[in-house]
């Protein structure tokens, strides 16, 4: 056998090893359980992996939701829920194109979230916010509405589980009243500006 031949497939075996090793080791390192953590470290030197924990530390632990409701000759009605979360079909860990829609609005409300924790009782701020612009022109413009409603308004809140089988609902933020366009009302298609 030629020499060179031999020392090519000696390469590719150790090359391969040590990439699947690695690649274990990685996968190791993302589980919840920290107890392969130890296995990491060479002494003093910690094998470089990348750690891709997206729930950890601090796990999320509350499901946001998403409420509307219309408002009729200064009345307002029951407030419907918009789903944020869409069941998944089994090639979505590949391709999830219809992922986008309800990305934006989870990012939308977390993003009300933060900016209204950060305002306090202030409402400027958090209705200049895009999160807020985004969830008005889509209750304004993408929901159905109750027939000669003028306005709608949205309700943000998380729920948790406290104990099995007690649910914890916490509303946490609750929108002005958003004026619905009229049947003549043409669509607008940019943001509007901060004063």
């Amino acid at each position: 056998m030629n020499l060179s031949v031999h020392t090519e497939r000696v390469k590719t075996v150790a090359v391969t090893a040590s990439l699947a090793t690695w690649l274990v080791v990685t996968a190791a390192a993302q589980l919840p359980d920290t107890r392969f953590d130890s296995l990491l470290w060479c002494g003093k030197r910690r094998i470089p992996t990348p750690n891709w924990r997206f729930f950890g530390p601090n796990p999320g632990v509350k499901d946001s939701h998403l409420l509307y409701r219309d408002v009729t000759d200064g009345k307002p009605g029951e407030w419907k829920e918009i789903p944020i979360t869409r069941d998944r079909p089994w090639y979505a860990l590949a391709w999830n194109a219809r992922n986008r829609s309800p990305k934006a609005l989870f990012d939308a409300v977390q993003g009300i979230r933060a900016r209204a924790a950060a305002a306090g009782s202030e409402m400027g701020p958090v209705v200049w916010s895009p999160g807020y612009v985004l969830l008005s022109r889509y209750i304004q413009h993408h929901l159905p509405h109750t027939d000669g409603a003028t306005h709608s308004q949205f309700l943000l809140m998380h729920s948790y589980l406290a104990a099995p089988e007690n649910r914890e609902i916490e509303p946490f933020f609750v929108s002005e009243e958003i004026a619905l366009p009229t049947a003549g009302t043409p669509r607008p298609e940019t943001l509007p500006t901060a004063a």
